[in-house]
């Protein structure tokens, strides 16, 4: 009997994407399966951890390592088409790496000489603590903003959606207001959309049923504890400010490596070049492999904790296929 499922009921999920995409739909099971009803996350995850990633690495060198190293392994990552699918998926996140290394001008920690062409497209100085955490804090707006839509999308019709456009008129009013408060300007603007938004959490973050006069009550106190989560909604946000810390740490260790080799060579006559070179080496190897587990472990974390929160309320289950097997004697 095939029937559709009645709103009680949990039917297992399953993300339906051609099999060259495998890579993002395992990128997007790996922390968390989504609710039946809820939508399709993959594609928006691997965009954004690749935009993530490359951010945090910050350098244009790092990627092109990436880039190498595919290369080098590329007919080995070919056996299969999920292997496929993942060597095109770290092209991308590897040429997304140098395009923005190319953007901050860093390349092993080296900037591009002055008048250059590569000085030139340097477009984003990581220096400028201001431009940079504005710029990290746009991020996450919009990032969280995107994730409140999608759930809005979702849950269409539903009281739960207005609420989600409410969580987006927060979000938006509240950059505004830090905005216009920064600026020294009329915050009027930021306050009256903040407000709006606050003020449609409070009436339909409830989906309780009204049945008796109290219920009004009741679902008056479920929207003074969805307005609660404003204060998650602005750490959230925060968070993503460890997008420009975490660029200016693999920036700044490289720089140093570079600045401690040259000044060996010049105090060592001889030997210093040796020793120079091996610091070079050994500190980018080192510093390297920091960028590598920090861009994986925090891209991926923005994604699954602050964007999951928002975007994918419900958890659901995996589908297995039901099965019959046989054992050959």
């Amino acid at each position: 009997l095939i029937e559709e499922p009645g709103p009680d009921d949990a039917p297992p999920t399953l993300l339906e994407q051609p099999e060259n995409r495998s890579a993002a739909v395992d990128l997007a099971l790996f922390y968390q399966i989504p609710g039946y009803r809820d939508w399709d996350p993959s594609i928006i995850v691997a965009a954004s951890f690749a935009i993530f990633f490359a951010m945090i690495v910050a350098d244009a060198g790092y990627g092109a390592v990436i880039l190498l190293g595919l290369w080098l392994f590329w007919k080995r990552l070919g056996g299969t088409v999920s292997q496929q699918s993942w060597r095109r998926y770290g092209v991308i996140v590897s040429a997304a790496t140098v395009i923005y290394g190319v953007l901050v001008g860093s390349y092993f920690g080296v900037a591009p000489p002055d008048g250059s062409l590569l000085a030139k497209a340097k477009l984003l100085d990581l220096n400028n603590f201001g431009a940079m955490m504005m710029i990290s804090i746009v991020v996450g707006v919009l990032h969280l903003v995107l994730a409140n839509a999608l759930a809005a999308r979702a849950a269409w019709g539903q009281r739960r959606a207005v609420a989600n456009l409410g969580w987006i008129a927060a979000l938006i009013g509240g950059f505004v207001l830090w905005l216009s408060y920064m600026k020294g300007q009329s915050a009027t603007l930021g306050a009256v959309i903040l407000s709006a938004g606050l003020l449609a959490i409070l009436l339909f973050t409830s989906e309780r049923q009204i049945k008796k006069p109290i219920d009004w009550l009741w679902r008056l106190i479920d929207g003074v504890q969805g307005l609660a989560g404003a204060m998650g909604a602005f750490g959230d946000v925060l968070s993503y400010m460890r997008l420009f810390a975490l660029g200016l740490a693999s920036a700044s260790l490289a720089i140093t490596f570079n600045d401690l080799a040259v000044s060996v060579i010049h105090a060592l006559k001889g030997p210093g070049i040796l020793f120079g070179l091996l610091i070079l080496i050994i500190g980018h190897i080192l510093n390297f492999a920091l960028a590598m587990m920090s861009g994986v472990v925090h891209g991926l974390r923005l994604n699954y904790i602050e964007f999951f929160k928002w975007g994918l309320p419900d958890e659901g289950i995996v589908f297995r296929p039901f099965a019959r097997k046989e054992v050959q004697e």
